[in-house]
């Protein structure tokens, strides 16, 4: 592999990063990994726009977080489920990034708490993030005016939780959706972007594989089509696609396949690389204010694919 390109704001995170004394991530506990990606998260995050408003309910048994960018109103939400590996990450972790979401869109926002790993091996998390975008398509008095209709999004893990909902809900469910560095493949590759930057860019092939082992503890489940959507043919009834992928990350292979493949199914997909920055900079937006922007973009395309989706959707009601 020839030198990757590395932004200044990624160089000075990843130095300080491994000056940090201690275990590797992957070597702690479940419950201590949380606490310091909660860590991680308040050191290199920007706080939640405090205009959005924010409401926690219940839905279907799964603790759910509401955001409101302005008055409740007749119209779509998007559906969000956090990254994390399907092991850490909560309404916390995400909390900025989801605030965020709703007021680039002007769309509510619901943040799924899903059950995590390894306390809720696979399909847990699945389940959940299926269920709980069942529920808020059944426009929940908690959102305070009908829903519409749902899309769906996600970073990492999430990325492939909002895939997985989308493929089950098809087209005529789910408006649209946005893949953040999804995973797409569980079964470890050991070429291309996943052998690349296998070390040393925050997301390494040990997180990984740790993630994995503690979501996916056999290899049936870690092919499994949910968990490995790459392995098997993509649907073809799946809303239009926004996939963001980081040049600097193990998963960018997967996002950037999924991005070649999902066309040729007829799907309409609009694809964004974040050159020289690493995985998790959604929830890392202050120290990469670049990779900040290109979320932004990648909000806006989506924001603009729901509407466009409830557009065509009206006129053919009129027709």
């Amino acid at each position: 592999m020839t030198e990757p390109f590395v932004l200044p704001e990624t160089a000075a995170v990843i130095e300080l990063l491994n000056a940090q004394e201690g275990p590797h991530l992957s070597e702690l506990p479940a419950a201590d990994m949380r606490a310091v990606y909660l860590q991680l998260g308040e050191a290199f995050d920007e706080p939640a726009d405090s205009t959005v408003r924010t409401a926690d309910f219940v839905g279907d048994g799964i603790p759910l977080r509401a955001y409101f960018p302005n008055k409740a109103q007749a119209g779509p939400v998007i559906v969000y489920m956090h990254g994390g590996g399907w092991v850490i990450g909560d309404l916390e972790s995400h909390h900025s990034v989801c605030a965020q979401m709703a007021l680039i869109s002007g769309m509510r926002v619901v943040s799924v708490d899903y059950r995590l790993a390894p306390e809720h091996p696979f399909p847990a998390a699945h389940d959940d993030c299926l269920a709980a975008a069942r529920f808020v398509a059944s426009s929940p008095a908690e959102l305070e005016a009908p829903v519409t209709g749902i899309a769906v999004a996600g970073d990492s893990a999430g990325g492939n939780l909002a895939f997985h909902v989308a493929a089950t809900l098809g087209a005529g469910g789910v408006l649209a959706q946005l893949l953040i560095y999804p995973v797409g493949d569980c079964t470890s590759p050991e070429a291309g972007s996943y052998k690349d930057f296998e070390e040393g860019y925050l997301l390494d092939r040990r997180l990984m594989d740790r993630f994995i082992t503690d979501y996916l503890p056999t290899d049936d489940v870690r092919k499994h089509r949910a968990a490995s959507p790459l392995l098997y043919p993509l649907p073809t009834d799946l809303p239009p696609t926004v996939i963001m992928t980081a040049g600097l990350d193990p998963l960018r292979d997967q996002g950037r396949a999924l991005a070649a493949h999902l066309p040729q199914q007829g799907v309409e997909v609009h694809f964004l690389e974040a050159a020289g920055l690493i995985h998790g900079i959604a929830t890392m937006r202050k120290a990469f204010p670049t990779g900040d922007h290109i979320i932004v973009r990648a909000v806006g395309l989506f924001a603009d694919a729901i509407d466009n989706r409830q557009s065509n959707e009206r006129e053919e009601f009129k027709a």
